[in-house]
């Protein structure tokens, strides 16, 4: 009995998580809509660039930010160097623009710092959060500070746009991607999303809170403003390119273990947030599309052993052979992928799906040894 109390709380989480929440959302949207107030603005700007052995794309980065559609005179350019070991110091030095403000340490200090400092000696009235490896097309400011004019709002983030080719990586990333776009228009109707996009964010300086070094700044940041009230709004037209190469798997997973190792850390941080009786139905938000996604692999893991548990019963015995079939698909999606074959959706979604399940764990593994991910190397 209490083997399969452990396999049905197991399950229904996990079906909670990837459909009901979503179910949730379209049945409470017509009753929580609220709008976002948007009005083409022009306020002062700072761009904020963090850089680490850039000396390839930091002058390109620049050049992009100069060319985007929004007023040259409302526009200051602040970069930091986190401690690189290439030219990009030397480069960075030898700009001669009044417009274009730079920060080179000594040694590395991780991003959520570098803004943090950068912020210190920024003066316009909004802070533009962009990556040196990310382009924008010359609508992308005008469009993201729109929604600025609303006052409920207080972060704004990007969409941003992966190189892709036709692996399974890529493939796997394309249907995540749809589902995370619809969850994310879905949150944006009801209230409010939790995180920015790292590769592009905009906050008022008045309001923007430091975050501790530690810390993702991008989604601890606007969870901290949650708490003040704020929302944070995904603006879908606005673009970020992303000037990486199409992702390995390898590339896949030390990434998306990356960000649940500084969402783990993040959230932990801001637990109280997660209080329902506090925080309502946002809490409950957080939950389910944040901390219960992270802990996927644990309920995964669960629903086998106690399935194992229940093995006597044959409809268990078939709930074990679907589980068995679903993971020995993606063992051989992964050996057709690096032999190169074209696999279809029946092979490539189950294997993306357990490359996020495996990183999740790495991911919570590192949590658990005291990595916080702070620093970072740039994929070539």
């Amino acid at each position: 009995m209490f083997s399969q109390i452990i396999f049905w709380l197991s399950l229904s989480t996990l079906v909670y998580v990837y459909f009901g929440f979503i179910l949730l959302l379209i049945f409470i949207a017509p009753f929580r809509r609220h709008a976002v107030q948007k009005k083409d603005i022009e306020p002062s700007l700072s761009i904020i660039i963090c850089a680490y052995n850039e000396e390839g794309t930091i002058l390109d980065k620049i050049n992009n930010c100069f060319s985007l559609d929004y007023p040259q005179d409302k526009i200051e350019i602040i970069i930091v160097s986190d401690g690189s070991l290439d030219r990009t110091h030397d480069i960075l030095k030898n700009i001669d623009n009044q417009q274009v403000k730079v920060l080179c340490m000594p040694e590395r200090i991780g991003k959520s710092e570098c803004q943090n400092r950068a912020v210190t000696v920024a003066h316009n009235d909004v802070l533009f959060f962009t990556d040196a490896t990310t382009m924008h097309p010359p609508d992308a400011l005008k469009l993201l500070v729109r929604n600025l004019y609303d006052p409920t709002v207080g972060c704004v983030t990007g969409r941003p746009v992966f190189k892709r080719d036709e692996s399974m990586t890529s493939l796997g990333l394309n249907k995540r991607e749809k589902y995370e776009l619809y969850l994310r228009r879905k949150l944006n109707e009801i209230n409010t999303l939790f995180g920015a996009q790292d590769c592009m964010y905009a906050i008022p300086r008045e309001i923007f809170v430091p975050t501790r070094k530690d810390l993702d700044s991008g989604f601890v940041g606007p969870l901290k403003l949650l708490e003040k009230g704020y929302r944070t709004i995904y603006e879908f037209d606005a673009l970020a390119f992303i000037e990486r190469r199409p992702p390995t798997v390898a590339d896949e997973v030390a990434r998306r273990s990356r960000i649940v190792l500084r969402g783990l850390r993040g959230i932990l941080h801001m637990r109280h947030l997660m209080n329902p009786f506090a925080y309502g139905f946002t809490a409950i938000a957080l939950l389910s599309s944040r901390m219960l996604r992270w802990l996927s692999p644990l309920f995964l893991i669960v629903l086998f052993i106690s399935n194992i548990a229940l093995l006597y019963n044959p409809f268990y015995q078939g709930t074990f052979l679907l589980q068995v079939l679903f993971y020995l698909t993606a063992l051989i999606a992964l050996f057709m992928d690096r032999r190169g074959h074209r696999i279809n959706s029946l092979l490539y979604i189950p294997l993306y799906f357990c490359i996020l399940m495996y990183s999740a764990i790495v991911g919570f593994l590192k949590l658990i040894v005291g990595e916080t991910g702070q620093t970072w190397e740039t994929r070539r």
